[in-house]
């Protein structure tokens, strides 16, 4: 198992720049300079970009046969544990209870080296919570009822240190993200803010049951409210870092530079910050797209979820967006969970734009497309058109 390296500013880009072609260094080189503004997610300013954003389904090594969910196998607001999507970056690790071990370690006062039976005979907790893919087009997403032991009691378990501030969380599935760099665990780093969140746990139950292997049997981090690439599976290693410290495997993978919000101001490309949480949305479950009725009655339905605070409300348009009425929640909204929503619709002969809109109780609402400025494939929670011929 690899061990944890903490490497001066100075030494770190020199090893980057050995690795690069001087083309690429260049192109970097702004991206790179900031990394104690980088863990917090905080804006990096000025750094221009002069090539395509890396996205997340460009990587080398990805695993591309994403298992999207089904949104009619969901009974009330539960996605049935086999329904429930999966995406990986490397192939799924072959691992069993009896061998599986979690390290916490770094700046601790502490170092901890838990088993699964430690990790399911500690104080557990379980709240119902969407699951989503940064780069969620639709149907990779879904909901469903977490159980795991809260983070923070283990990290005090452990005990912090002065200092710490963020988490490295690893996965035992191994790959490359990118052309030219080594082969490391998956990993991602995380505030130490959002892990001592009282919903932020280590799972090892979905719906009752213990994890599918696709979805990081035997445990794996949960953050609720954020998007899933920061809920690591197959988990293996905590590290407690401070805000200069700097895990080389996360720097050598690249990983540091997927998951950010690139967008293109002034004639400029830029990176502005991480992205993290979830954004407001709602998605119509039927009508499918490109579906075709017969004229008459029909309850449209489908989901609406937020990162942030409840849902407040959802509003649909049949003519495209020009008008809009009300919902009906047919679920209470609860936090990090989505609330299933009808619409009784009377469909007559012609041709229809449905949209979705959600609404969070803050106020902000879901838009209706996609931000002209942004130039990654992240947050993707503008109101997706469902076209439908009614005859």
């Amino acid at each position: 198992m690899p061990t944890w390296v903490v490497h001066s500013h100075s030494m770190r880009l020199l090893d980057i720049r050995a690795e690069l072609s001087r083309r690429r260094w260049l192109s970097l080189l702004a991206g790179i300079l900031l990394p104690a503004r980088w863990f917090h997610g905080e804006p990096v300013i000025g750094a221009v970009q002069s090539a395509k954003p890396p996205s997340a389904v460009d990587t080398v090594d990805v695993n591309r046969a994403a298992v999207s969910t089904s949104f009619e196998s969901v009974e009330k607001t539960i996605t049935p544990a086999d329904q429930f999507f999966a995406r990986s970056h490397h192939e799924e690790p072959k691992l069993s209870m009896a061998d599986w071990k979690l390290r916490i370690e770094g700046r601790v006062e502490t170092p901890q080296d838990l088993t699964f039976s430690d990790l399911i005979e500690s104080p557990t907790r379980t709240l119902e919570a969407v699951l989503e893919c940064a780069g969620n087009r639709g149907f990779l997403v879904s909901n469903g009822r977490w159980e795991g032991v809260s983070l923070a009691y283990l990290l005090k378990r452990a005990g912090l240190n002065s200092g710490a501030s963020q988490l490295l969380f690893e996965g035992s599935d191994e790959g490359r993200l990118m052309e030219g760099r080594p082969s490391c665990a998956y990993a991602r780093l995380v505030p130490l803010t959002k892990c001592l969140s009282s919903e932020s746990i280590v799972a090892f139950k979905l719906n009752g049951h213990f994890l599918p292997p696709r979805n990081g049997f035997p445990a794996r981090a949960f953050l609720p409210g954020w998007y899933g690439m920061d809920s690591v599976k197959w988990l293996r290693r905590i590290v407690v870092l401070g805000d200069l410290d700097q895990p080389e495997t996360f720097y050598s993978s690249g990983m540091h530079l997927l998951y950010n919000r690139w967008v293109r101001e002034g004639g400029q490309e830029r990176i502005t910050s991480r992205v993290s949480e979830i954004l407001v949305r709602s998605v119509i479950a039927f009508p499918g797209n490109g579906t075709n009725l017969a004229a008459g009655r029909y309850v449209v339905w489908g989901f609406a979820w937020t990162g942030k605070g409840l849902v407040q409300a959802v509003e649909i348009s049949t003519d495209g967006g020009t008008n809009w009425k009300s919902a009906e929640l047919k679920s209470s909204p609860v936090p990090f969970a989505w609330v299933r929503w009808t619409f009784d619709w009377v469909a007559e002969p012609g041709s229809h734009v449905l949209l979705a809109r959600a609404r969070e109780e803050s106020g902000t609402s879901q838009p209706i497309t996609r931000d002209p400025s942004r130039l990654d494939g992240y947050e993707c929670n503008w109101s997706e058109p469902t076209k439908c011929a009614v005859v």
